[in-house]
């Protein structure tokens, strides 16, 4: 690809916004639950098989983590498929990143105090976002737009 737009740049860099943030669920996980290791004794044959063991503390990041393997799916094959065909607008690649943005509130919220009636809020908005994304993208294979 000899040329990529600023609007596939900017889809693309919520892409990678949200692998980070994935990352970073992954290392901050593995480090709440080494430290619950440590600190309340749990025995690792407590938790080989089963992680409900961990304490409320360690589910949560746990929690979290999967959370950045169900919507944001649907971010990465949006974006996919609007480089292959070359359909990205600005409209487009600032509803990924609005829907990135929405995904590091989410997550702050999960795992500071977790608000539940705020953080569903923020994942409708988020799902909004995204659920647009999909409807520009759509709009443009088509040829509406």
């Amino acid at each position: 690809m000899d040329y990529i737009s600023f609007d596939q740049k900017l889809a693309l860099l919520a892409v990678f916004l949200q692998v980070a943030l994935t990352f970073y669920a992954v290392i901050r996980m593995g480090q709440v639950r080494l430290r619950v290791i440590r600190v309340n004794r749990i025995k690792l044959s407590e938790i080989a098989i089963d992680n409900r063991r961990y304490p409320e503390e360690a589910q949560v990041f746990a929690n979290n983590l999967s959370n950045q393997f169900e919507t944001p799916v649907l971010l990465y094959a949006v974006v996919l498929f609007a480089t292959v065909y070359d359909v990205s607008s600005p409209v487009f690649a600032w509803l990924c990143m609005g829907y990135v943005a929405t995904r590091y509130v989410h997550r702050y919220i999960h795992v500071r105090g977790n608000n539940v009636v705020r953080r569903f809020q923020v994942y409708l908005i988020g799902l909004g976002f995204l659920g647009l994304a999909w409807v520009v993208l759509g709009l443009r294979l088509i040829g509406f737009v």
